[in-house]
């Protein structure tokens, strides 16, 4: 095949990508957890469980998943000791992980606040390396231009920058620094109106506004029925001891059956306001495989979702065809 047929096969392959919704799970909650009860609790059962997050992360690869994300919420360990307390323990299960998939993305969160932006650098490199270019870098909105641009100057052909924003004021600049924005939003048209101001951004600064993809968080409660689906909700409430739906205030909430997911999900997607979804699971097991034999399944048959990877690496996967590492040397 001749260069110019590839280059052209590329193209047809990243535009397919972008009429299909992108679907990533976020996995923080699968870490060691501290409990804050009166009773003594044995070490183990606070501790990682290796081999299940293992599973869940096969589980969402067979489903053709576009990434996983893990924050630095995320611990190896109910309480970390020393110097790191944990701040790196995203990036180390993230670099891990590449070992035992082949095709899904790895997204871990680590802050160039308060870690150096070389080390960060290094971190996402390792991550690339042992997963074969399937690192991706998640920051806060809040993070200084400066120690983005630092970070991606280095990682950016490798591992796509992923934007986290919680703040509509955080908007523009993410649309200038991000490859992916993940934003919270209540309704359609609100998701649509962020969209708007990202692409904006993106077209200001001098990048295509289909370089840069806008998922939406949502925090996914699924059953057999909607009232399966509620009575769960209400056991999380009561195993939690506080709301879990107030926990979750920045995501959409939705609390039904997989079909119910797929359908508000192509509604989002055929309405312009969002390229994809972020899934917070409620229940590590039972909400990722819901995601996956039943919503994927489902958009699958609607024409929205693909059947495959398209590719080795996240940035193919996510059909980002150029890096923002040029553009982000504004020290804002």
């Amino acid at each position: 095949m001749s260069t110019q047929n590839h280059s052209n096969a590329a193209n047809r392959s990243s535009n397919t990508e972008r009429t299909r919704v992108h679907l990533g799970l976020d996995l923080t909650a699968a870490g060691a957890r501290r409990f804050a009860g009166h009773l003594p609790v044995p070490a183990p059962v606070g501790a990682l469980n290796a081999e299940r997050l293992n599973e869940l992360v096969r589980t969402a690869e067979r489903g053709a998943l576009d990434l996983v994300a893990i924050s630095d919420d995320f611990r190896l360990q109910p309480e970390t000791i020393g110097l790191l307390r944990g701040r790196l323990d995203a990036a180390v299960i993230t670099s891990r992980l590449g070992r035992v998939t082949d095709r899904l993305g790895l997204v871990a969160t680590i802050s160039p606040e308060s870690n150096e932006p070389g080390h960060v650098a290094t971190a996402l490199q390792t991550i690339s390396r042992n997963s074969g270019g399937r690192a991706g870098w998640q920051v806060d909105g809040s993070t200084p231009d400066r120690l983005v641009s630092a970070v991606t100057r280095q990682v950016s052909s490798i591992a796509p920058t992923v934007v986290s924003v919680r703040n509509r004021a955080h908007l523009e600049r993410a649309g200038r620094l991000a490859d992916v924005v993940r934003i919270g939003a209540h309704t359609l048209e609100d998701a649509r109106e962020q969209r708007r101001i990202v692409r904006t951004a993106a077209l200001e600064s001098g990048r295509d506004a289909d370089d840069v993809l806008v998922l939406v968080d949502l925090f996914a409660v699924t059953g057999p029925d909607r009232a399966s689906a509620e009575a769960r909700l209400d056991l999380l409430d009561a195993f939690e001891g506080a709301e879990v739906v107030a926990a979750h205030s920045d995501s959409i909430i939705q609390v039904g059956t997989p079909l119910d997911l797929a359908d508000l999900i192509e509604e989002w997607h055929a309405a312009g306001a969002v390229d994809g979804f972020i899934v917070t699971p409620s229940s590590l097991v039972a909400d990722v495989a819901g995601l996956v034999d039943g919503v994927v399944p489902a958009l699958r048959a609607k024409g929205i979702f693909r059947d495959g990877y398209p590719g080795a690496t996240l940035r193919e996967t996510l059909g980002l065809t150029s890096s923002v590492h040029s553009l982000t040397g504004t020290g804002r």
